[in-house]
């Protein structure tokens, strides 16, 4: 028996789900692993790491924040995809 679209498209939603949360979680370990400020550094040194390193934050707080929300309406397509298989 062959699996029907909508099916077959749930569970595409789904695996597509579950890679986001992955990607989610591995970018959580990422961030933890950068330091909030320099302590080795000074002066000049110390405002570009710490300019740098701000950044970084940033750049990947946004990342997060555009994986969870396609992480969500991933979850919502796949639930819209389940009420049509019967």
């Amino acid at each position: 028996m062959t699996t029907p679209p909508n099916a077959m498209a749930r569970d595409a939603l789904d695996f597509q789900a579950q890679q986001l949360r992955m990607i989610l979680e591995r970018l959580t370990y990422v961030r933890s692993l950068l330091p909030e400020d320099s302590i080795d550094w000074r002066g000049p040194a110390q405002q570009l790491f710490d300019a740098g390193v701000g950044g970084l934050h940033r750049d990947l707080a946004c990342v997060r924040r555009l994986i969870e929300a396609a992480e969500n309406r991933t979850v919502m397509a796949a639930s819209q995809m389940g009420s049509y298989v019967g």
